[in-house]
């Protein structure tokens, strides 16, 4: 069986020099059973991308607790015990996560004629006066967004308000400029 090159690189953690004073000891150990945990996390996850991802997580875990393992453990099953504590914390957050099925999304797709075809005969100045007709606080978040390209946190930053605030202003700048420019185009 052959290591896959995310195992490879999760045992050159292993090999670097340990934090927190683990030693030579829980690197070995880490080379050691790299192989029996990555056929553990495989069946666990059922892929080898996420088994990869979930023993390079041990790893980290093991690394940075090092301190805290207790000397006369089984380096072994402490690490299988990491190995699946880490798997059901990732289950257990992707449970909160709801799933919708694709079919069931509503996708808001338009041929490119179309929409292009809408848009292309709105001019700048009506561009510039749906701007412009927009409130001071929208117009304000709306030009330091789309002209001057400022991050939701500097424009923040900037108003002295949150990014949630900023996000929540440029949505509706967005949704009055698209009914404004919506009923100058179908003129």
């Amino acid at each position: 069986m052959r290591d896959s090159p995310s195992l490879a690189a999760s045992s050159a953690v292993a090999t670097r020099a340990p934090a927190h004073g683990a030693g030579p000891e829980l690197a070995g150990a880490l080379r050691l059973h790299g192989p029996s945990l990555a056929q553990s996390a495989r069946r666990l996850c059922g892929n080898a991308a996420d088994a990869d991802d979930l023993v390079h997580d041990v790893y980290e875990r093991a690394l940075r607790l090092a301190a805290r393992r207790p000397t006369h453990a089984n380096v072994r099953a402490y690490l299988h015990r990491i190995l699946r504590n880490l798997f059901l914390d990732r289950r257990r957050s992707a449970a909160r996560r709801p799933m919708v099925p694709l079919d069931v999304v509503e996708v808001a797709w338009e041929p490119p004629g179309e929409r292009e075809e809408g848009w292309s005969r709105v001019s700048d100045d009506q561009l510039s006066d749906a701007i412009a007709a927009l409130p001071g606080r929208l117009q304000q978040v709306f030009r330091l967004h789309a002209y001057e390209r400022l991050p939701y946190r500097e424009i923040a930053s900037r108003l002295g308000i949150s990014p949630v605030t900023v996000g929540t202003r440029l949505t509706r700048a967005r949704r009055q400029l698209r009914a404004r420019l919506t009923r100058a185009a179908s003129r």
